[in-house]
């Protein structure tokens, strides 16, 4: 099957077909090798995608740290990939919509962190699924749409790619604690000032050797989970300056 025939398909299925490309493409994007259908029965079938293969995620290394979080120099490894891959996402004109640690795994071969996952995922301006994201990692917005969408509810507004950077502060900011920080997030100390909870998470860890200054680290969560970005060049710019 040709790639643009992939690409089709996977738009169709509501997949983003912009991260998945051949591997003479950039190194942070998800490789496709194949793509096949099992029939598991006569009118259901099921397509499946054969991908490159992976290894450790975000979700197992913070299971490694034994609640010490991660150096910094993976977690500013893991931002700057991250950001790379969702500023290609976003130029695309896609949400990634459900990025969680177990989402982010490590390629050995290329010395990347990669996306996966991309179920959820919808065009900006066309959002066709009703419940996006994981609980914890869930932006206001989306939580706001997710309860209006349980109760029958249309929501006057869609959702933008600014809650895959909602998503990514949290993810940095276990990566950073070690502590999974669900409780936290939905708490209404959190909804009333999240900025001081940050500062105390930061306050109360020393970090030694850092590859980069720890308040940097503090200041990028601080605009992910606060003021968004909405534009598309103001994440680009975050990858040069991280």
């Amino acid at each position: 099957m040709k790639e643009t025939e992939v690409e089709k398909l996977f738009l169709q299925q509501g997949f983003v077909a912009g991260l998945i490309r051949s591997k003479e493409d950039h190194t942070l994007q998800l490789t496709l090798y194949g793509v096949f259908t099992i029939h598991f029965s006569p009118n259901v079938p099921s397509r499946c995608l054969l991908l490159e293969l992976l290894d450790v995620s975000v979700s197992e290394l913070l299971l490694y740290s034994s609640h010490q979080g991660c150096s910094m120099w993976m977690i500013q490894h893991c931002a700057r990939d991250v950001l790379e891959a969702l500023a290609f996402l976003h130029h695309e004109g896609y949400v990634h919509a459900d990025l969680k640690p177990r989402n982010i795994l490590w390629s050995a071969e290329n010395e990347c962190f990669k996306l996966i996952d991309f179920g959820l995922s919808f065009k900006e301006g066309n959002q066709d699924v009703k419940y996006i994201q994981t609980d914890g990692y869930r932006a206001p917005e989306a939580e706001l749409q997710n309860c209006l969408a349980q109760a029958g509810l249309q929501s006057d507004t869609e959702c933008t790619s600014a809650v895959d950077l909602w998503s990514l502060g949290i993810i940095l900011l276990e990566m950073f604690s070690g502590m999974k920080l669900k409780h936290t997030v939905r708490s209404q100390e959190w909804k009333a000032n999240s900025s001081a909870i940050i500062d105390h998470i930061f306050a109360s860890k020393a970090v030694v050797n850092a590859a980069i200054p720890a308040y940097h680290l503090r200041d990028l969560i601080k605009r992910f989970t606060s003021d968004i970005l909405h534009g598309k060049d103001g994440i680009v710019k975050l990858c040069n300056g991280f």
